[in-house]
């Protein structure tokens, strides 16, 4: 059973994403919210901020049930491409929601910078937002709450989401692939957890050095 409560976070930005897509251009970031993993958001994807997107995307997720106090946000970075010998995950950031109620009241908004960190635990990047634990019986009537992970985005009364475009939205055609990239960042999560992530990110840094001398 879900709690009456539900959380809302605002993605703001993040900078000094490592990019994972080196090989062939830049990054393409969006980021993948949970509390419950069986309920996931995303935003839209940022095709031009590279290794500092911004989104300013607000997504609004139910409370498992249970103490809230003992609820954690989760909060994954991805690179939307698909590109052949490219890590799609490029850093995670997680939020215990009692770190919230120790500084604002229900309702009321917290604003947060995050430690990203690679899948070593190694810190990689910043992580911008904004967050509201919150009773929706008293949600304001403009609000919206944000589909499950996969959904196309609802059309809001001011803004419009491009979830739905390709320029700078998930398509809903590609769904399935980006759900292939979030079991390979999962499955690349538990590699890591066995090899030494550091050697890894040592091998690609040379790589990209000599490719840099290569070009010159």
């Amino acid at each position: 059973m879900a709690s009456r409560y539900e959380f809302e976070v605002t993605i703001s930005s993040a900078k000094y994403l490592k990019n994972v897509n080196w090989r062939h251009g830049s990054l393409k970031p969006y980021a993948v919210v949970w509390v419950d993993s069986n309920y996931k958001c995303s935003t839209q994807v940022d095709d031009e901020g590279d290794t500092s997107p911004f989104w300013d995307q607000t997504l609004v997720i139910p409370l498992p049930s249970g103490r809230i106090e003992d609820h954690t946000l989760h909060i994954d970075i991805v690179h939307a491409g698909s590109e052949e010998g490219t890590k799609p995950l490029i850093g995670s950031a997680k939020l215990k929601l009692i770190d919230v109620l120790d500084d604002v009241e229900i309702g009321e908004r917290a604003t947060r910078a995050l430690q990203l960190k690679r899948p070593s635990g190694r810190p990689q990047g910043k992580l911008d937002v904004k967050v509201t634990i919150r009773d929706p019986r008293y949600r304001a009537p403009d609000a919206y709450r944000e589909p499950p992970y996969g959904q196309p985005v609802v059309v809001e009364e001011k803004k419009k989401s491009k979830f739905g475009g390709m320029g700078t939205g998930l398509a809903v055609g590609a769904v399935g692939g980006v759900l292939g990239g979030l079991a390979l960042a999962e499955a690349i999560d538990a590699l890591e957890d066995h090899v030494a992530d550091d050697v890894a990110e040592k091998v690609e840094d040379d790589l990209a050095f000599d490719m840099m001398l290569s070009d010159l």
